[in-house]
């Protein structure tokens, strides 16, 4: 029980954080089981979310729904509070009950209170300035700018969900779906296994070498901050290029301009 309050809390907590929508949300709903005369409107929009905040937080209903939806979406319960319509229905309730400049002013007041208590939506948080016409992270395009095209390459997980968007003719050995290996103690084949092994800050070359080379990965780009146990070049690689933040590998017996992709788009 003490496990499911903790992901409640975590979840509830990452999503009302930070602005003041609970509080504002309770009080909506408040004002209108108090003032709503239609007895629908009145359970829709008043009842209604009191009863999906007690199914989220009810350890029977909870545990429940988490086998079901499974733990990392159970937050998504709170969707069904349907903020976006209970908040602003209420203050209608409220400029209902208001006439002339009061209504104008009260109108202001909680557009303020608004405003004071959300979050910026274009916030350094989530956004940053394009440092170029592709909208991805410029460190991607340091590396496509080395890489030759129409080639097969496996690359760090910071670069896995741009190269292809700078550049198609490269294919990856794995995308952003073997992510669902992390964390995983056992796993089975050799593209997880590979993935797991390329993951760790002290990579075994005689467990990823022939991994590599079995694949038929032509170019390998890792962050520049991993250290290696053997040499590259025992397994048919050597240093072709690097950045700041990583090196790139290749295949020795890669000839510039060759064809080593896996498929063709």
């Amino acid at each position: 029980m003490q496990e499911f309050f903790e992901i409640a809390r975590a979840d509830f907590a990452a999503t009302f954080e930070g602005a003041w929508i609970f509080p504002i949300l309770l009080l909506s709903i408040l004002w209108i089981l108090w003032q709503e005369q239609d007895w629908t409107k009145e359970v829709l929009f008043g009842a209604l979310p009191l009863v999906f905040l007690f199914v989220y937080w009810c350890p029977a209903t909870g545990f429940l729904f988490m086998k079901t939806l499974g733990e990392n979406v159970y937050w998504r319960i709170l969707w069904l509070l349907l903020v976006a319509v209970i908040i602003p229905y209420a203050g209608c309730l409220l400029l209902k009950k208001l006439k002339g400049i009061w209504r104008q002013i009260t109108f202001l007041v909680l557009l303020l209170v608004f405003a004071a208590g959300g979050k910026k939506v274009l916030s350094e948080e989530w956004f940053e300035p394009s440092t170029n016409v592709y909208k991805i992270p410029q460190n991607v395009i340091a590396v496509c700018d080395l890489l030759p095209g129409n080639i097969h390459a496996m690359v760090s997980n910071r670069l896995m969900p741009y190269i292809r968007m700078y550049d198609p003719t490269i294919t990856l050995e794995y995308g952003r779906n073997a992510l669902i290996f992390n964390g995983m103690e056992e796993v089975h084949g050799p593209m997880a296994n590979l993935y797991q092994e390329a993951q760790k800050s002290e990579i075994d070359l005689s467990v990823l070498g022939p991994l590599v080379q079995e694949e038929g990965c032509t170019f390998l780009v890792f962050s520049n901050n991993r250290t290696y146990i053997g040499d590259w070049e025992a397994y048919g690689y050597e240093k072709y290029a690097g950045t700041e933040e990583f090196d790139i590998f290749v295949d020795k017996d890669y000839g510039e301009g060759k064809d080593t992709r896996k498929w063709e788009d």
